[in-house]
C-alpha cells in the first residue's frame, strides 16, 4: 500500500480544518457566503495569472488533473478564511490584515521551501505573496461592503 504524500496530508488537513471551523462557527455565516464565492473566483483568477507568468505552481495537488489552481486552497480554505476574516475583526482592520497576511505568508514560505505544495518562479517571492494576501483581505472586505451597501438581505 502506498503512503499518502506529506503534501496531500497537509492539504486534506487544511480542508478538514476549514470545514470544521465553518461547522463550529456556522451560525450567522450565511450572510458571508457571497464573500466566499467571490474569494474563490478571485483566488482562481490570480492562479490563472500566476500560471501565465510562471509566478507559482502547485506540483502536488488534491486534484492532479487540474493544473493551474489548488483545489484545497482556492475552493475550500481561502473562501472560508475570507468569510471569517470579514466577519470577525477583533482589532483594527489593518492590524488584522497584517496578522493574517503574516501567518499565511509564513506558512506559504515554509511550504515553498520544504514541500512540493507550491513552487515560486520567475522572480516571485514570499514578499510578493505577503503583499497579495494583504491586498486580498481588503478586496474581499470591499466586495462585502459593496454587496450589502443597499441593505440587501437574503429572505
Amino acid at each position: 500500500m502506498d503512503q499518502l504524500p506529506f503534501e496531500l496530508i497537509i492539504q486534506y488537513g487544511a480542508v478538514l480544518l476549514a470545514l470544521l471551523a465553518l461547522w463550529i462557527g456556522h451560525r450567522g455565516m450565511k450572510r458571508y457566503i457571497p464573500v466566499a464565492l467571490f474569494a474563490s473566483l478571485y483566488a482562481n483568477l490570480w492562479c490563472y495569472i500566476a500560471n501565465h507568468f510562471s509566478w507559482w505552481e502547485f506540483p502536488v495537488r488534491l486534484m492532479p488533473h487540474v493544473e493551474d489552481i489548488s483545489f484545497a486552497a482556492n475552493v475550500v480554505t481561502v473562501p472560508i478564511l475570507a468569510m471569517f476574516w470579514v466577519r470577525y475583526s477583533p482589532m483594527p482592520r489593518f492590524t488584522w490584515a497584517l496578522l493574517w497576511s503574516g501567518l499565511l505568508t509564513a506558512f506559504e514560505y515554509w511550504a515553498e521551501q520544504h514541500s512540493a505544495m507550491i513552487a515560486y518562479g520567475n522572480g516571485y517571492t514570499a514578499y510578493h505573496s505577503f503583499i497579495l494576501w494583504l491586498i486580498s483581505w481588503y478586496v474581499w472586505y470591499g466586495f462585502h461592503v459593496w454587496f450589502y451597501k443597499d441593505g440587501w438581505r437574503a429572505s
